[in-house]
């Protein structure tokens, strides 16, 4: 689906657009923020990405030039790695990809469009309290946020799968994470790792001994991080299942049980197990 669910929520809105990324260096997307600068537009967009310190310049000198209000830094927080977008206050889109052109051509990705008032508004309350830099702690249960509660969450949501986890997992490192994923085979789940991380790492290594089936798709790169328990459940967002991504950076992901999100996943899944693939982006419409 690329690039059109983003640009039609942004030409979309009639009010307000509140952006948190991570990289943004897209020229369409660019392009369309800009020409929705008359709205009221707030970005927090982290200054210097990691390894890439000066990838946003482009984007911050665009903002600086035409007006628009952004942060690029957030006190207590090593990164700002969070990838969600708010329309109107009414619509959330939470993704695991950057505003990158390759994050649209080369890569697999996922965003969840949310419509639920009280998940919308949690995360809309997340983003103004940063924008002022003020704790908040969500009242729904569906967000998950780092550093706030995303190891608890991840720990609890393996710890009640009964049958199968299949995750995409950019990296998988995190020593706690990976125990409890061998935890959950010891009694009996089963688990398929699609990642790009080399198959000889140590905390991809170990998993497979442990009983883990894990392929490294070469025809693209693995940039989704979602987790998919019992087919019953689904965690989609920015955060990795790594040390920093758990403890040190602003992340959010949501936790859905939207049948029809779960069937797509799982369907998205399994072509990419088998490795046919053309499209290598997907947003899906949460109902409600």
């Amino acid at each position: 689906m690329g690039r059109v669910p983003i640009t039609a929520a942004l030409q979309d809105a009639q009010k307000n657009i509140d952006l948190v990324m991570y990289g943004f260096t897209d020229q369409t997307l660019l392009n369309r923020i800009l020409s929705q600068k008359n709205k009221n537009i707030k970005i927090i967009l982290e200054n210097h990405p990691y390894k890439a310190e000066n990838e946003n310049n482009k984007a911050i000198q665009l903002f600086i030039e035409n007006h628009l209000d952004w942060q690029g830094h957030l006190p207590h927080y090593r990164l700002i790695h969070q990838k969600t977008l708010l329309i109107d206050d009414k619509k959330a889109i939470v993704m695991t990809f950057n505003f990158t052109s390759s994050s649209f051509s080369k890569e697999r990705n996922f965003a969840l469009v949310i419509d639920n008032p009280e998940e919308v508004d949690d995360i809309e309350k997340l983003f103004l309290s940063d924008w002022q830099h003020r704790f908040y702690r969500p009242h729904t249960h569906q967000l998950i946020i780092s550093p706030l509660n995303s190891r608890q969450q991840l720990i609890a949501l393996i710890r009640h799968a009964r049958q199968e986890i299949t995750l995409y997992a950019q990296t998988l490192n995190d020593y706690a994470i990976v125990g409890e994923l061998a935890h959950a085979m010891h009694r009996g789940v089963h688990l398929r790792i699609l990642t790009s991380s080399n198959l000889h790492e140590k905390a991809i290594h170990y998993l497979i001994k442990q009983g883990a089936l894990v392929q490294r798709p070469q025809q693209y790169y693995i940039h989704a991080k979602v987790m998919i328990l019992d087919n019953e459940k689904a965690m989609i967002g920015s955060i990795n299942f790594t040390q920093s991504s758990l403890d040190s950076n602003r992340e959010l992901s949501v936790i859905t049980q939207d049948p029809s999100v779960i069937q797509q996943l799982n369907a998205t899944f399994n072509q990419d197990w088998e490795g046919g693939l053309e499209n290598k982006n997907a947003a899906f419409q949460m109902q409600h």
